[in-house]
Protein backbone atom coordinates (compact mmCIF):
# COMPACT_ATOMS: atom_id res chain seq x y z
CA UNK A 1 0.00 0.00 0.00
CA UNK A 2 1.34 3.47 -0.82
CA UNK A 3 1.81 6.20 1.74
CA UNK A 4 -1.06 8.07 0.06
CA UNK A 5 -3.37 5.09 0.59
CA UNK A 6 -2.32 4.76 4.24
CA UNK A 7 -3.02 8.43 4.90
CA UNK A 8 -6.27 8.33 2.97
CA UNK A 9 -7.46 5.26 4.84
CA UNK A 10 -6.74 6.93 8.18
CA UNK A 11 -8.61 10.06 7.13
CA UNK A 12 -11.54 8.04 5.84
CA UNK A 13 -11.76 6.18 9.13
CA UNK A 14 -12.21 9.58 10.78
CA UNK A 15 -14.93 10.41 8.28
CA UNK A 16 -16.89 7.30 9.06
CA UNK A 17 -16.44 7.61 12.81
CA UNK A 18 -17.93 11.08 12.65
CA UNK A 19 -20.61 10.10 10.16
CA UNK A 20 -21.80 7.31 12.44
CA UNK A 21 -23.15 9.96 14.76
CA UNK A 22 -24.57 12.23 12.07
CA UNK A 23 -28.26 12.91 11.83
CA UNK A 24 -28.28 14.11 8.23
CA UNK A 25 -31.07 12.44 6.25
CA UNK A 26 -30.65 11.13 2.77
CA UNK A 27 -30.70 13.97 0.31
CA UNK A 28 -31.04 14.57 -3.39
CA UNK A 29 -31.71 18.25 -2.73
CA UNK A 30 -29.47 20.98 -4.07
CA UNK A 31 -30.35 24.66 -4.42
CA UNK A 32 -30.98 25.93 -7.95
CA UNK A 33 -27.63 25.59 -9.70
CA UNK A 34 -26.00 25.66 -13.09
CA UNK A 35 -22.96 23.75 -14.24
CA UNK A 36 -19.69 25.35 -15.32
CA UNK A 37 -18.33 22.31 -17.17
CA UNK A 38 -18.79 18.60 -17.67
CA UNK A 39 -18.34 15.69 -15.32
CA UNK A 40 -14.79 15.63 -13.91
CA UNK A 41 -15.03 12.40 -11.88
CA UNK A 42 -12.66 9.70 -13.13
CA UNK A 43 -14.19 6.45 -14.41
CA UNK A 44 -17.57 7.85 -13.43
CA UNK A 45 -19.51 5.05 -15.10
CA UNK A 46 -17.23 2.24 -13.86
CA UNK A 47 -16.57 1.14 -17.43
CA UNK A 48 -12.81 0.78 -16.98
CA UNK A 49 -11.50 -2.14 -14.98
CA UNK A 50 -8.44 -2.03 -12.77
CA UNK A 51 -5.46 -3.39 -14.74
CA UNK A 52 -5.26 -7.12 -14.18
CA UNK A 53 -8.80 -7.35 -12.78
CA UNK A 54 -11.21 -8.17 -15.64
CA UNK A 55 -14.91 -7.33 -15.26
CA UNK A 56 -16.63 -10.05 -13.27
CA UNK A 57 -13.54 -10.72 -11.14
CA UNK A 58 -13.84 -9.96 -7.43
CA UNK A 59 -10.96 -8.24 -5.67
CA UNK A 60 -10.86 -8.13 -1.86
CA UNK A 61 -8.81 -6.34 0.78
CA UNK A 62 -8.30 -6.13 4.50
CA UNK A 63 -5.90 -3.65 6.11
CA UNK A 64 -3.46 -6.54 6.53
CA UNK A 65 -3.55 -8.17 3.11
CA UNK A 66 -4.23 -7.60 -0.56
CA UNK A 67 -4.45 -4.42 -2.60
CA UNK A 68 -6.50 -1.33 -1.82
CA UNK A 69 -7.29 -0.96 -5.53
CA UNK A 70 -10.95 -1.68 -6.28
CA UNK A 71 -12.12 -3.62 -9.33
CA UNK A 72 -12.65 -0.24 -11.06
CA UNK A 73 -9.77 1.94 -12.20
CA UNK A 74 -9.29 5.21 -10.25
CA UNK A 75 -11.34 3.97 -7.27
CA UNK A 76 -9.68 2.88 -4.02
CA UNK A 77 -11.24 0.64 -1.36
CA UNK A 78 -11.27 1.44 2.34
CA UNK A 79 -12.35 -0.53 5.38
CA UNK A 80 -13.15 -0.12 9.06
CA UNK A 81 -10.74 0.45 11.94
CA UNK A 82 -11.49 -3.16 12.93
CA UNK A 83 -10.13 -4.36 9.60
CA UNK A 84 -13.31 -5.85 8.15
CA UNK A 85 -12.91 -7.48 4.75
CA UNK A 86 -14.16 -5.52 1.73
CA UNK A 87 -14.66 -6.75 -1.85
CA UNK A 88 -15.55 -5.15 -5.17
CA UNK A 89 -16.60 -6.49 -8.57
CA UNK A 90 -17.54 -4.92 -11.89
CA UNK A 91 -20.89 -6.42 -12.91
CA UNK A 92 -23.50 -5.69 -15.62
CA UNK A 93 -25.35 -2.47 -14.85
CA UNK A 94 -29.08 -2.03 -14.44
CA UNK A 95 -28.86 1.55 -13.17
CA UNK A 96 -31.46 3.96 -14.59
CA UNK A 97 -30.28 5.82 -17.68
CA UNK A 98 -26.83 4.26 -17.44
CA UNK A 99 -24.70 5.07 -20.49
CA UNK A 100 -22.41 2.07 -20.09
CA UNK A 101 -22.69 -1.62 -19.44
CA UNK A 102 -21.01 -1.95 -16.03
CA UNK A 103 -21.47 -0.85 -12.43
CA UNK A 104 -19.52 -1.50 -9.22
CA UNK A 105 -20.75 -4.07 -6.72
CA UNK A 106 -19.32 -3.55 -3.23
CA UNK A 107 -19.44 -5.84 -0.20
CA UNK A 108 -18.42 -4.50 3.21
CA UNK A 109 -17.82 -6.82 6.15
CA UNK A 110 -18.48 -4.03 8.66
CA UNK A 111 -19.06 -0.31 8.76
CA UNK A 112 -16.91 2.24 6.92
CA UNK A 113 -16.34 -0.01 3.91
CA UNK A 114 -16.54 1.68 0.53
CA UNK A 115 -14.66 3.34 -2.30
CA UNK A 116 -13.17 6.76 -2.81
CA UNK A 117 -11.18 8.89 -5.20
CA UNK A 118 -9.36 12.18 -4.77
CA UNK A 119 -11.04 14.85 -6.86
CA UNK A 120 -9.63 17.91 -8.66
CA UNK A 121 -11.51 20.72 -6.92
CA UNK A 122 -10.42 24.33 -6.44
CA UNK A 123 -10.69 26.02 -3.02
CA UNK A 124 -13.39 28.68 -2.97
CA UNK A 125 -15.49 27.10 -5.71
CA UNK A 126 -18.71 25.13 -5.34
CA UNK A 127 -19.46 21.61 -6.52
CA UNK A 128 -22.14 18.97 -6.88
CA UNK A 129 -21.23 15.39 -5.94
CA UNK A 130 -23.70 12.76 -7.13
CA UNK A 131 -23.98 8.97 -7.31
CA UNK A 132 -26.72 6.46 -8.02
CA UNK A 133 -26.77 3.63 -5.47
CA UNK A 134 -28.82 0.49 -4.93
CA UNK A 135 -28.48 -0.90 -1.42
CA UNK A 136 -29.15 -4.58 -0.82
CA UNK A 137 -27.93 -4.48 2.80
CA UNK A 138 -26.79 -1.72 5.12
CA UNK A 139 -26.93 2.05 4.60
CA UNK A 140 -24.78 4.00 2.18
CA UNK A 141 -23.49 7.56 2.43
CA UNK A 142 -21.99 9.92 -0.13
CA UNK A 143 -19.53 12.47 1.25
CA UNK A 144 -17.44 15.19 -0.35
CA UNK A 145 -14.42 15.17 1.96
CA UNK A 146 -11.95 12.71 3.46
CA UNK A 147 -11.98 14.74 6.67
CA UNK A 148 -14.71 14.98 9.28
CA UNK A 149 -16.37 18.05 7.77
CA UNK A 150 -18.72 18.65 4.89
CA UNK A 151 -22.24 17.55 4.04
CA UNK A 152 -23.30 13.93 3.46
CA UNK A 153 -26.26 12.29 1.77
CA UNK A 154 -27.64 8.98 3.08
CA UNK A 155 -29.55 6.19 1.38
CA UNK A 156 -33.12 5.49 2.52
CA UNK A 157 -34.15 2.40 0.50
CA UNK A 158 -33.27 -1.23 -0.03
CA UNK A 159 -33.50 -2.94 -3.40
CA UNK A 160 -34.17 0.26 -5.37
CA UNK A 161 -31.97 2.74 -7.14
CA UNK A 162 -31.76 6.23 -5.66
CA UNK A 163 -29.64 9.25 -6.43
CA UNK A 164 -27.57 10.74 -3.64
CA UNK A 165 -26.41 14.32 -4.14
CA UNK A 166 -24.27 16.68 -2.11
CA UNK A 167 -23.86 20.35 -3.04
CA UNK A 168 -21.05 22.22 -1.35
CA UNK A 169 -20.50 25.87 -0.58
CA UNK A 170 -17.06 27.46 -0.59
CA UNK A 171 -16.49 27.20 3.16
CA UNK A 172 -15.06 23.70 3.50
CA UNK A 173 -12.61 21.25 1.99
CA UNK A 174 -14.01 19.15 -0.86
CA UNK A 175 -11.09 16.99 -1.86
CA UNK A 176 -12.44 13.44 -2.01
CA UNK A 177 -15.55 11.63 -3.21
CA UNK A 178 -16.41 8.91 -0.70
CA UNK A 179 -19.18 6.30 -1.12
CA UNK A 180 -19.37 3.96 1.86
CA UNK A 181 -21.53 1.66 3.98
CA UNK A 182 -22.06 2.73 7.58
CA UNK A 183 -23.97 -0.25 8.99
CA UNK A 184 -21.85 -2.08 11.62
CA UNK A 185 -23.43 -5.36 10.49
CA UNK A 186 -21.90 -4.91 7.02
CA UNK A 187 -23.36 -3.97 3.69
CA UNK A 188 -23.85 -4.82 0.05
CA UNK A 189 -24.48 -2.08 -2.47
CA UNK A 190 -24.18 -1.18 -6.15
CA UNK A 191 -23.05 2.19 -7.51
CA UNK A 192 -23.09 3.78 -10.96
CA UNK A 193 -23.40 7.15 -12.72
CA UNK A 194 -21.10 9.16 -10.47
CA UNK A 195 -20.82 12.89 -11.15
CA UNK A 196 -18.61 15.72 -9.98
CA UNK A 197 -19.45 19.11 -11.47
CA UNK A 198 -18.45 22.65 -10.63
CA UNK A 199 -21.57 24.72 -10.01
CA UNK A 200 -22.76 28.32 -10.14
CA UNK A 201 -25.95 29.74 -8.61
CA UNK A 202 -29.02 29.08 -10.70
CA UNK A 203 -31.73 31.55 -11.70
Amino acid sequence: MTRHHLLAAAALAAVAATAAHATSPASIYCPPIGFVAGNTALNAGFETAQPGVPAGTTTCWTPRSGSTDSAAAHWTMHSSNAGAKVCSTLVPSNAPYAKGGLMLKFQAGGNEGGVFQSVPTVPGKTYMFSAWVKVAKGQVALQSSAGNTGPAAWSTRHGEWEQLRVCTDASGVTDTMVIFNQDPAGGLFYVDRVELRETVPGP
